[in-house]
């Protein structure tokens, strides 16, 4: 697995792309990376999700047109009926009426998946101290190799640099383990007197968006929001998106 990324090799894999020997060396990867699993769980359900957002849309367009012809008086009642059978059983037959239910769960991940983009915090990071040390930086390394469980305990030896911390927080996120990750990023917080605190607050609320608690994602974003920092914007447009859900 050397020229693609991790998320090629998913999307590869699941659209029945990966070669024989791709495909062998991915599933021995998948049993030993339980980080790859989760990330490969997480993509399916969201292709999963798309999909149904398609069935979704055929669903409202089928009932505009039946709408649209039933003012005109150009369908009658049986031809109706016959319709809303067909649409029932697309629905059912999809397997929308089960997902219906877990698409707030599934549309959340997706708008974290959106959302979630540490790597522009890497030029704070630096900003954020004069000279990186050496425990540091390989911890960055290994952050960017995607080791993620390596650079968290590279990070640990920096416990009073916030940049650390914040990124500790990033490699919890991207372990999807949101209960480390919080505590992490709420430390970066309640230090007060970083760079990272703007960070910190609105990956807080993707943390919380990540476990579907959208009423505690919304009122840190409103927190955003009121303190004018330079996440406003985005935490304006990620509420519009939570309550458009």
């Amino acid at each position: 697995m050397k020229t693609y990324s991790r998320t090629d090799y998913i999307e590869r894999y699941l659209e029945g792309q990966l070669k024989e020997g791709e495909l062998w060396e991915f599933k021995l990867k998948l049993e030993k990376d339980p980080e790859l699993a989760r990330q490969l769980k997480l993509q399916r359900e969201i292709n999963e999700t798309l999909a149904d957002n398609a069935k979704l849309k055929l669903r409202k367009q089928l009932s505009n047109t039946y709408y649209q012809t039933q003012k005109a008086g150009a369908i009658s009642q049986w031809k109706y009926q016959i319709a809303a059978a067909v649409a029932i059983f697309l629905l059912v037959g999809g397997g929308l009426t089960t997902n219906y239910f877990k698409s707030s769960n599934t549309n959340s991940s997706i708008l974290y998946q959106q959302n979630f983009a540490p790597d522009n915090s890497l030029f704070t990071l630096r900003a954020g101290a004069t000279k990186l040390n050496a425990s540091l930086d390989n911890a960055m390394q290994e952050y960017n190799n995607e080791n993620y469980t390596e650079a968290i305990k590279l990070f640990g030896m920096n416990n009073d640099n916030m940049g650390a911390k914040l990124y500790t927080g990033f490699a919890y996120m991207k372990l999807s383990d949101f209960d480390n990750a919080i505590i992490n990023l709420n430390e970066v917080i309640d230090d007060d007197n970083n760079l990272f605190i703007d960070q910190a607050e609105y990956n807080l609320a993707l943390c919380y968006l990540a476990t579907s608690n959208s009423e505690k994602t919304i009122e840190i974003l409103n927190g955003i929001i009121d303190k004018q920092t330079v996440y406003a914007r985005k935490a304006k447009e990620l509420i519009k998106d939570i309550e458009e859900q």
